[in-house]
């Protein structure tokens, strides 16, 4: 039982040293952007509130900037029943200490329907820090909807910045090389254990 403890400790500490730092320190920016819109969709504030970093910017209309101006900035939207339809999303751009990641949504908000506008394309780009996003910069491109808290705005990566994020099946690799030191480890763990018994 000693020996078998002792593997998983190792097998354990083996994935955290081959872990590559950034499937560490992030999740998959694709999922972020998702479950934030998800949360608009749901109306559950916390799950959108909980997608941003402590101290976020969002490029709008004057900006919102920080918790406390994000979470009224949120709660107005959701007042307005905001809905987002993700209609394209691109690949992930590898930063110094995160991802970039730009993505097309319709976005529909009731007090634009009340005005016979049932919804805005609007071209988004978000920077994602430690799984969280700390900037998320929206382009609206519908002029003939109203844009009172939509505007556009937009982020430049340097071309050392948009180096892109390797992905299998959709996947990215350091998650893909963190399953497969687990599975070494497990491995690892039940040869041992077997050849103890």
């Amino acid at each position: 039982m000693k020996t078998l403890a002792a593997c998983l400790l190792f097998g354990s500490l083996l994935a955290l040293v081959c872990l590559p730092l950034d499937a560490a320190a992030h999740d998959d920016p694709i999922v972020t952007v998702r479950v934030m819109c998800d949360g608009f969709n749901r109306l559950d504030m916390d799950a959108v509130l909980g997608e941003f970093s402590d101290a976020p910017t969002v490029k709008l209309v004057g900006g919102v900037r920080g918790a406390t101006q994000i979470e009224d900035w949120v709660q107005q939207q959701m007042d307005e029943d905001l809905r987002i339809e993700i209609l394209d999303i691109g690949a992930p751009q590898k930063l110094s200490d995160g991802y970039a990641l730009t993505w097309t949504g319709r976005f529909s908000r009731q007090d634009w329907r009340n005005a016979g506008i049932p919804s805005r394309v609007v071209s988004n780009t978000v920077v994602i820090h430690n799984g969280r996003i700390t900037e998320w910069t929206a382009d609206a491109t519908d002029t003939s909807a109203p844009s009172p808290t939509l505007a556009p705005a937009a982020i430049q990566l340097s071309n050392d910045q948009a180096d892109s994020m390797r992905e299998v099946f959709g996947i990215p690799i350091s998650l893909v090389l963190a399953a497969a030191v687990a599975v070494v480890g497990i491995a690892a763990v039940l040869f041992v254990s077997n050849r103890g018994s």
